[in-house]
């Protein structure tokens, strides 16, 4: 995962709208405050903020799919660390809110969910 674009909000506030690559997707994230510089590689987790609908998938096809609002995504990947709430999803390592994981999952899975807003912390 790297920073391919920076879009200021507020530079003084440090805001900015950062767009993310992975070999084959890109993710428009949110970030407050902003110490990023294009080119950079993350090897933190995105932060996932509002994950809902958390459901477990009969299919292994990977998703990133765009929903209305700026920064609203459908995603589909593997549960990798479930005690960590980690999930991949096309080449990017997402943090979704343990907590909210159904107990019945395990790591291996495929799950889908949606999140208001992917963040660079």
């Amino acid at each position: 995962m790297r920073i391919e674009e920076i879009n200021w909000l507020d530079i003084g506030g440090e805001e900015a709208v950062l767009k993310v690559v992975s070999d084959t997707e890109c993710l428009v994230c949110f970030s407050c405050p902003c110490s990023c510089d294009v080119g950079d590689v993350l090897a933190e987790p995105l932060e996932c903020l509002d994950t809902d609908n958390i459901i477990l998938c009969e299919t292994k096809d990977n998703i990133i799919e765009k929903m209305e609002g700026e920064f609203k995504y459908k995603l589909r990947g593997e549960l990798k660390d479930m005690q960590n709430g980690i999930v991949e999803v096309k080449g990017f390592n997402l943090h979704i809110d343990e907590d909210k994981i159904p107990k019945d999952m395990s790591n291996g899975m495929c799950i889908q969910f949606e999140v208001s807003r992917i963040d660079i912390w």
